[in-house]
């Protein structure tokens, strides 16, 4: 199973993720950054901190980009 980086860039700069996670696919790796962007801004509002223009840049372990998430588009409209 590949190994995937979310590293998160804020208006701070980059944070590096260097852990990885092994995900089955692409699908995957979009609910998985949906779920932490989630908790991401649940963090944020606990410190006052506005997280909601924040992004996702996810690498593969080839470090080729997979998908990048803004974390506004995590939360559920309706």
């Amino acid at each position: 199973m590949p190994v995937y980086y979310f590293h998160i860039r804020s208006d701070r700069g980059v944070h590096p993720d260097t852990d990885g996670v092994r995900l089955p696919d692409g699908e995957a790796v979009r609910r998985e950054a949906i779920d932490r962007a989630l908790v991401e801004m649940a963090e944020g509002e606990k410190h006052a901190e506005d997280r909601t223009g924040w992004a996702f840049d996810i690498r593969d372990d080839h470090d080729r980009p997979v998908l990048e998430l803004p974390f506004m588009e995590a939360i559920p409209q309706g």
